[in-house]
């Protein structure tokens, strides 16, 4: 076969799908035991070993499923609306259009490429012998795994990055060294500043930018810990959230859907909004911090005669699952506030502190709840 019509099938194969979710920011995140995780913006988590030998006392990461580089895979992870749990299907037998779904294939022995979202992350071990022939176009993400650095050679790392052109360039590593670091940047040949994340979570979006060097990202492999008055107020936001979607959760399509006559808002209007706000507010705070994060505006139009429902068919309980999913969005990547006081204007806020923010959406998922419940007793709501 021509080599460009190679070229043209392995990108069919491998490359992200143009459904795909484009924007949606994942999380790569480094776990004790040489464990990688993803997790995406709709609530995928997807764990990677990178070693076989388990480390006493190392836990795992909350996963949907959980692979081995040692093993060989080509499946797709997804959960459609309106179903509560995710499925693990051998891509053949996917019958599913799912702009979120996540696809693992391996591409040669100790090689696993993942996409999702429209970026694409491949984790290789350590001593895999060969690059894979089956990769041949860019990756934003290239996760090298060892179980100890000397494992590792700077000519074998510079042939994944001559292969691959990753964005970024991860070393997970044991005990991670000084000297490996400038093994992995002299393989790269880069001037970008490394990256030290001293906990173990980096942010990775689709991007049409061109790059001219990768950036090497070490990170960490514990959770950020958030000031002590910080979390008590992320708590109260988060449980405001939950006591929330314990009254939209049970509602049917048709309830969600109700138009009163007296004029207001459908109950889906409600929710849509209350989410939406929230999504907004920290994106734009996340965004101006990292830019890797972008801001999500899933606000629907204020005025009942203008708003159209951004997903019709999706129930109460879908409903509640994508209030939960901007909750965990605003955790996941809190550690963009290292540094932010509480009582100081956050970056790309436009509130005047961050406590503001937070205790506005403790009180803005009450109200707009209330006001959801009383819409219940009106003439005509479906029973």
């Amino acid at each position: 076969m021509p080599r460009h019509l190679i070229c043209i099938v392995l990108l069919l194969l491998f490359c992200p799908s143009i459904e795909a979710n484009q924007g949606d920011p994942i999380a790569v995140r480094q776990w004790p035991g040489g464990v990688v995780s993803l997790e995406t913006h709709w609530g995928l988590r997807l764990a990677i070993k990178t070693a076989n030998d388990a480390v006493d006392g190392a836990a795992e990461p909350q996963s949907d499923q959980t692979l081995s580089l040692s093993g060989t895979y080509d499946h797709v992870l997804f959960r459609e609306p309106n179903v509560a749990s995710p499925s693990w299907v051998p891509k053949s037998d996917a019958k599913t259009n799912d702009p979120n779904r996540l696809r693992a294939a391996s591409t040669a022995k100790g090689m696993l490429m993942i996409t999702v979202d429209g970026v694409v992350v491949m984790v290789v071990d350590g001593d895999a012998a060969d690059v894979s022939a089956n990769a041949a176009d860019r990756v934003d993400v290239l996760v090298v795994a060892a179980a100890a650095e000397s494992s590792l050679t700077q000519e074998r790392v510079a042939q994944w990055v001559r292969q691959y052109r990753p964005r970024f360039v991860i070393p997970v590593v044991r005990e991670t060294k000084d000297e490996t670091v400038r093994k992995f940047q002299d393989a790269v040949e880069s001037n970008q500043s490394i990256i030290h994340q001293p906990h173990n979570t980096f942010a990775v979006s689709h991007t049409g930018n061109k790059i001219s060097q990768p950036q090497i990202v070490v990170l960490g492999d514990t959770v950020w810990s958030m000031p002590d008055e910080l979390e008590a107020e992320f708590q109260k936001m988060e449980l405001a959230c939950r006591e929330s979607q314990k009254v939209f959760a049970p509602l049917s399509v048709e309830q969600l859907n109700f138009r009163p006559e007296n004029g207001t808002h459908t109950p889906r209007w409600n929710v849509e909004h209350m989410m939406g706000r929230q999504l907004l507010f920290f994106s734009q705070i996340y965004h101006a911090i990292d830019p890797a994060i972008p801001t999500l505006d899933l606000n629907p139009k204020q005025m009942p005669p203008d708003y159209r429902f951004a997903h019709p068919d999706w129930d109460g309980a879908e409903e509640a699952r994508q209030m939960q999913r901007v909750s965990d969005f605003c955790r996941r990547f809190a550690y963009l506030l290292d540094g932010v006081e509480l009582d100081t204007k956050a970056p790309g806020s436009r509130w005047p502190t961050l406590r503001a923010l937070i205790k506005q959406m403790q009180r803005h998922y009450g109200e707009h709840t209330s006001n959801t419940e009383k819409k219940f007793e009106l003439p005509g709501f479906p029973k």
